[in-house]
């Protein structure tokens, strides 16, 4: 690759994310090739936003306020996506499907708990910015390996937290998991959407994490794809990893197994919302088939490790990640599951730190794929 051509992998990819974002928005690209790009756009706003931080630290200050132009929509995406999930799972049905919500469909009681789950978006939307003020990088600087410093880690700070406390406002403002609630459920069995196969979604959505987890790590950039690839952990695993991989899979079926029910069992106890299990096995009907679910548990083993394990942990630490891991499941199970989740994915850090992301992922796609696997044998966890 010449240098000329690296020096200019900025430009080129936020050229190309920015067209697959409008190809999306305006809908201009129907059929797979849609479905592909639409895909994408889980992660086309982050690798723009680490490209204009590139040219920021390399070309022009200029680029500076641009990227903190970018910073503020994105976190502003975050939020206005959350709040649109968590609308969903408060107004009833009847008020969703109609062309224009007529003001008398929407009691005092409906009204003001939209607005409190609003208030409480923006407030951890506005808390996310925290990660802008040096005094607190400084301070959490002697806790984590990060530089205070540097305007690409504020940066990934600032998107960090928004990720972490803006996701889980609706359950707590309103008990229920948008996925998880009664509205979306139905939404969901009226349109036959739950019982499309999701082999090829999910395997395109592991093509772009994987891909701009690449390019975020500074491929092309400031590393070569070799150093980007040892940057995010991704190497040739030896045979003793793979087996203790497996191993460390079931051993983590097996315990949770146990921990699980004493969460449930501790959460109910609190007076917290408890997971509907029966509407999670619900919610995964349509990926309940033998290449439903491997495809699924590759997407979700490699792809979460590559982009929380594999990118975030090296300058995060170990909870921080977790945390955030936890807090993008938000949105299909209570608190129970949240712990659950992040309990998984601390063991899944210490695997990352001591061996490599290969080998976490490896353990966290045949733990879910064992999961996967009971559900589908009629199993419910």
């Amino acid at each position: 690759m010449s240098l000329k051509f690296c020096r200019h992998t900025p430009e080129l990819l936020i050229a190309f994310f920015g067209l697959i974002l409008l190809a999306v928005i305006s809908g201009s690209v129907r059929g797979e090739a849609g479905s592909f790009l639409s895909t994408a756009l889980d992660v086309a706003p982050f690798v723009i936003l680490a490209m204009l931080v590139s040219l920021a630290r390399d070309r022009h200050p200029a680029f500076r306020w641009v990227a903190g132009v970018w910073l503020l929509v994105l976190v502003g995406g975050i939020a206005a996506a959350t709040a649109g999930f968590g609308v969903i799972s408060i107004l009833p049905v009847e008020v969703l499907e109609a062309e224009e919500i007529a003001p008398e469909a929407i009691d005092l009681a409906l009204a003001v708990e939209v607005a409190l789950l609003l208030l409480g978006i923006l407030g951890a939307a506005l808390a996310s910015l925290v990660g802008l003020s040096s005094r607190f990088r400084v301070w959490l600087a002697r806790y984590l390996p990060f530089d205070p410093n540097s305007l690409l880690h504020s940066t990934a700070l600032v998107v960090v937290l928004a990720l972490t406390l803006i996701p889980p406002v609706p359950l707590l403002a309103t008990g229920v998991p948008p996925y998880l609630s009664p509205q979306f459920i139905e939404l969901l069995t009226e349109s036959g959407d739950l019982l499309v196969d999701t082999v090829t979604l999910n395997a395109y959505t592991l093509f772009w994490t994987i891909v701009g987890s690449f390019f975020i790590a500074g491929a092309c950039v400031r590393r070569t794809p070799r150093e980007a690839l040892e940057r995010l952990g991704l190497v040739r695993p030896a045979g003793k990893e793979v087996a203790f991989a497996v191993i460390a899979a079931f051993a983590l079926v097996v315990a949770f197994h146990f921990i699980d029910p004493a969460l449930a069992a501790l959460v109910g106890f609190l007076g917290l919302p408890v997971t509907d299990t029966g509407a999670v096995n619900l919610l995964f009907a349509g990926t309940l088939t033998i290449p439903g679910i491997v495809m699924a548990s590759i997407a979700a083993g490699f792809g979460e490790e590559v982009g929380i394990r594999g990118l975030l942990q090296p300058r995060f630490g170990i909870f921080l990640p977790a945390l955030l891991f936890a807090s993008l499941h938000a949105f299909q199970y209570s608190w129970d599951g949240l712990v659950s989740v992040f309990l998984a994915g601390v063991v899944f850090a210490y695997i990352r730190r001591y061996s490599n992301t290969t080998t976490s992922a490896i353990t966290h796609t045949v733990y879910d794929l064992v999961l996967f696997a009971m559900l589908m044998a009629g199993i419910s966890f």
